[in-house]
């Protein structure tokens, strides 16, 4: 037997692509077995496309669960409240502005089938404008996501790449259900929902790459993460920087809850302590040297940043 798949889409005034993202669902080589919408008060035509779409999907024999929340709650919100209510063994989520191959669901959960211990995969995308062009760069170059790090999530090494920087977009990912007992409810702070549960699925078990892509990856004027935050460190921004600070604790909280491994829990405070480091560092560049320094000879700078590259720019910054 296939394993049972569920669809999550958060919609929110999206008239203008919903439909093509919609048609490329049903389009698919093999179809999901549900499909949950929720929508967050759009106040375009949005709910009005939804709802002429219910009956062609369950006509193909797709279960399909259509809400319109009473109130605006927000695109987090609104996704804890679709993957709730998500059934299938592999859920993938879907934004409502872009394409998916019409091989996606069918390519994604092969590897599922075959891998048994896989709790989350991701997968590159083409870029495409708001008019549907095709655009020169994919989404690994644009995020840049090299050869190298596709290589190092194929040796098990997903933990380790997602505590350095954020690599994987919702639009391409899927998982299994199990996630979601780690996963939600999904963190109040700055966590991406997608990042986060990513990262719940590295801290338990395999997460990987296909290095090929099965997502055209819409980029417009009105996208609401677009391609998201690449580089979690940038120097220049100790906002940002104490924004990762609260993303950590967040992180260490949920692994107590979870009993995840000490060593586990430990990394996730080494991350801290070095984030922490870096948004404090002393406004005279001379002073920030000893702690550029001890921070660089700990490793930290490499397992957490850029390198050297991340340590020069702490001391010239």
């Amino acid at each position: 037997m296939p394993l049972s798949t569920s669809i999550a889409v958060c919609t929110y005034n999206g008239e203008r692509f919903l439909k093509e993202q919609l048609d490329s669902l049903l389009a698919q080589t093999q179809l999901p077995d549900q499909i949950v919408i929720r929508d967050d008060v759009s106040g375009d035509r949005t709910v009005e496309i939804l709802r002429a779409f219910v009956p062609v999907a369950e006509a193909l024999g797709i279960a399909v669960d259509l809400q319109v929340n009473p109130r605006n709650v927000g695109y987090r919100c609104n996704f804890d409240g679709a993957l709730r209510a998500c059934t299938g063994e592999v859920i993938f989520l879907c934004d409502q502005d872009d394409v998916w191959h019409a091989d996606k669901l069918a390519r994604m959960c092969a590897e599922f089938e075959m891998r048994p211990g896989l709790l989350a995969l991701h997968t590159n995308a083409r870029l495409i404008d708001g008019g549907g062009k095709v655009l020169p760069r994919s989404l690994f170059r644009s995020l840049k996501v090299g050869t190298r790090e596709v290589r190092q999530m194929h040796q098990g090494a997903g933990l380790t790449l997602l505590f350095k920087r954020d690599m994987v977009t919702g639009a391409t990912m899927a998982f299994r259900h199990i996630v979601l007992a780690d996963a939600l409810p999904l963190p109040e702070s700055g966590w991406v929902h997608d990042a986060w549960i990513v990262t719940l699925a590295a801290m338990r078990g395999d997460v990987d790459t296909l290095d090929f892509p099965l997502v055209d990856y819409r980029l417009h004027d009105s996208n609401q993460l677009g391609l998201g935050g690449n580089d979690p460190m940038r120097p220049a921004e100790r906002r940002q920087q104490h924004l990762q600070q609260d993303l950590s604790a967040d992180l260490l909280t949920r692994a107590q809850q979870l009993h995840l491994p000490a060593s586990i829990r430990a990394l996730i405070k080494q991350k801290q302590q070095h984030i922490t480091n870096r948004a404090n560092l002393p406004l005279s560049r001379f002073r920030r040297i000893p702690v550029v320094l001890e921070e660089l000879f700990a490793g930290n700078y490499q397992r957490f940043g850029r390198g050297v590259l991340s340590a020069a720019v702490d001391l010239i910054r």
